[in-house]
C-alpha cells in the first residue's frame, strides 16, 4: 500500500490552520481538480496541491461567490502544500500499526484494563454496520454473538486518513473496556464523549501532534452544514468534559471498568447537575489533555462563520476604512462589494458601519487572535459542490 495524494491532503490539513469550516465540502471542491487516489510522495503531492491552487486562483476581480471562494480554497490549499507531515512516506495502516502501542500503553499506564484489541481494515462493514458512514467502530461481545462480527476495531478502507486514524483508533479501543461489562447496552451517549477524552484527548497524545488533535476535533465536532452525529459527539465531549474537571482521568478510567448501565446513570447526573456527588475517584488531570478539552469545548469561537465572498471583503475591513477602499483592497467591484458590507454591518458582530466608512471593528483583533493561537477565527462555508449536488 503506497501513500497517495489523499494522504498528503489530509494530513497537512489537520496540521495547517485553514480557513473552510466544512471539511468534506472542502474536499468535494478540491478533488474535481486533482486525482486523489494517485500514488504520490511529499514532493509530489506538494507540487501537485500548489499546481491546483494556481488552477483554482482567479484571473482578475473577485466577482462573485463562486470567485471568492475559488480564492479561499486556494489559500488553504497553499497553507496545506506548505506542510511537513510526520512519517510522510509511511502509509496508514502501518501509522496505525505503529501508533497503537504507544497509545495502549499509555491507556495502561493510567489504569485502564485493555483487553485485546485486534485491528481490521475491510472494503465495508459487516451487516448491519454497513449502513453507516462511520471510518470505524468497535463491536463487542454482543455483537459477535448476535451477527457474528469477531470484536476489535474495524477501520473501513476508504476512511483511511494520516493522523485522524491514530486519533481515531485512540478512541474506538475505549469502547471496547465498557463493552465488555454490558455489550447489551447500546453504547452511544456520554460514552462517546468519555472515549474523545480517554481516547482522542489523552492517549493520542502517545502519537498525534497536540495541534493535529485540536483540528481534528474542530474540523470534525465544529463544522457548519455536517451530518447532527458530530454536533452529538461535541456535546456528550462537554458532558464528558464536566466530569473530567471533577474526576480526571481515574474517575473516568473507573466509570469505563464499570460498563453502559453505570455510564448511561453519570449522564443522567451530568443532565441534572448532581454529578460531583458520584462515588468515583479522582486524580490524574493531564496537561495536554486539558489544553485540548479548555480549547475545543470552551475557547474556540464557532460563530464568525461568512460565504466566501464575505470573508473576502471582511478580511480587509479596519476601523475608518471606508466601504469603498474595503472593496478596493478586497478586489472586488463596489457595485458587488458596497451592498454586502451595508448589509454585514448591520447583522455581524464584527464591525459597525458608520455612513460610507468603517466605524469600530474587532476584525484585527480576531485575525490576530486567530494567527496567535495557529486556529482562524474568521471562516468560510464552502457550499455543495457540483458533484455533491448531483
Amino acid at each position: 500500500m503506497s501513500t497517495t495524494t489523499r494522504d498528503f491532503l489530509y494530513g497537512g490539513m489537520y496540521l495547517a490552520a485553514c480557513r473552510f469550516a466544512n471539511v468534506d465540502r472542502f474536499v468535494e471542491w478540491v478533488s474535481a481538480e486533482l486525482d486523489l487516489d494517485a500514488a504520490a510522495d511529499a514532493a509530489s503531492a506538494a507540487g501537485t496541491l500548489r499546481a491546483v491552487a494556481e488552477v483554482l486562483s482567479p484571473d482578475g476581480p473577485i466577482q462573485d461567490e463562486e470567485t471568492a471562494l475559488r480564492t479561499l480554497l486556494a489559500a488553504d490549499l497553499r497553507k496545506v502544500a506548505g506542510v511537513r507531515l510526520p512519517g510522510a512516506d509511511t502509509n496508514v495502516r502501518d501509522r496505525i500499526d505503529g501508533a497503537a502501542g504507544a497509545i495502549t500503553s499509555m491507556l495502561k499506564g493510567a489504569g485502564l484494563d485493555l483487553g485485546d484489541a485486534d485491528l481490521h481494515v475491510v472494503d465495508e462493514f459487516p451487516a448491519p454496520f454497513d449502513q453507516f458512514g462511520w471510518a470505524a467502530f468497535a463491536p463487542d461481545r454482543e455483537d459477535e454473538e448476535r451477527y457474528g462480527i469477531p470484536t476489535g476495531v474495524y477501520f473501513r478502507r476508504d476512511g483511511l486518513r494520516p493522523l485522524y486514524s491514530e486519533a481515531l483508533f485512540a478512541h474506538e479501543v475505549i469502547h471496547t473496556v465498557p463493552g465488555r461489562v454490558d455489550p447489551e447496552i447500546y453504547a452511544m451517549g456520554l460514552e462517546e464523549g468519555i472515549a474523545e477524552i480517554l481516547g482522542t484527548c489523552f492517549a493520542a497524545t502517545a502519537a498525534v501532534p497536540r495541534r493535529a488533535l485540536r483540528n481534528i476535533l474542530t474540523y470534525g465536532r465544529h463544522g457548519v452544514e455536517r451530518p447532527k452525529l458530530w454536533s452529538l459527539y461535541r456535546d456528550h465531549t462537554r458532558q464528558a468534559f464536566l466530569l473530567y474537571r471533577e474526576f480526571g482521568i481515574e474517575g473516568l478510567v473507573e466509570l469505563a471498568h464499570r460498563g453502559r448501565a453505570k455510564i448511561h446513570e453519570a449522564e443522567v447526573a451530568v443532565f441534572a447537575g448532581t454529578f460531583r456527588s458520584l462515588d468515583l475517584p479522582r486524580g490524574n488531570w493531564n496537561e495536554d489533555t486539558t489544553w485540548l478539552l479548555d480549547s475545543f469545548c470552551n475557547g474556540f469561537l464557532p460563530s464568525h462563520v461568512f460565504t466566501p465572498l464575505e470573508v473576502v471583503l471582511v478580511d480587509q475591513v479596519d476601523e475608518q476604512r471606508s466601504l469603498s477602499e474595503v472593496c478596493r483592497r478586497a478586489n472586488v467591484p463596489e457595485a458587488v462589494g458596497v451592498p454586502v458590507l451595508t448589509r454585514l454591518g448591520s447583522e455581524s458582530a464584527l464591525f459597525v458601519r458608520d455612513g460610507e466608512n468603517i466605524g469600530y471593528a474587532n476584525v484585527r483583533h480576531y485575525q490576530a487572535m486567530g494567527e496567535a493561537a495557529g486556529q482562524p477565527v474568521i471562516r468560510y462555508l464552502p457550499p455543495p459542490s457540483a458533484a455533491a449536488r448531483g
